[in-house]
This record gives C-alpha cells, sequence and structure tokens, in this order.
C-alpha cells in the first residue's frame, strides 16, 4: 500500500517538474515582449499618480470602449446598426 503512495506521489513530482520546465519555456520564449509591455504599464503608472490595482482597471474599461466602438463601427458599416 505504501509503495503504491510512494509511486503516485513520485508521477505526481515529475508531472509538476514537467509543468514548471514548460512554463519557464513559455517564459523564455515571451520574455522579451512581456518585459516590454511591463515597462510600458510601469511608465503609465510613473505619470499618473494612483494605486496599480486602479489604473489596472482604468485600463481594462478603456480597453472595453474601444471593443465597443470598434464593433459599433463593424455594425454600420455592415449596415445592421445605423446611427
Amino acid at each position: 500500500m505504501s509503495n503504491s503512495k510512494e509511486r503516485e506521489l513520485e508521477q505526481r513530482e515529475k508531472a509538476l517538474e514537467e509543468r514548471e520546465r514548460k512554463l519557464a519555456k513559455r517564459e523564455k520564449e515571451l520574455g522579451f515582449f512581456s518585459q516590454a509591455v511591463k515597462d510600458k504599464k510601469e511608465s503609465w503608472y510613473d505619470r499618473i499618480h494612483v494605486s496599480v490595482k486602479t489604473m489596472d482597471w482604468i485600463i481594462r474599461i478603456v480597453t472595453g470602449l474601444l471593443v465597443i466602438v470598434v464593433i459599433l463601427i463593424i455594425l454600420e458599416a455592415t449596415g445592421i446598426f445605423k446611427l
């Protein structure tokens, strides 16, 4: 009974290590882009004296509004919606 539990734990440990390796590989692949996005966001935070959480909400709201505008433009261009 304990041997089967030990084997199961070893298998879980190996699976976890494999996931960690895959995550590290993915982070390396996206490293430059992710760092560039992070640097840009931090430069915005430096200009506006609000918390990071508040700035994230502002970015989300503005992004949502932009998506709505794009959808309205597409709907009007196809003739489905008229302003």
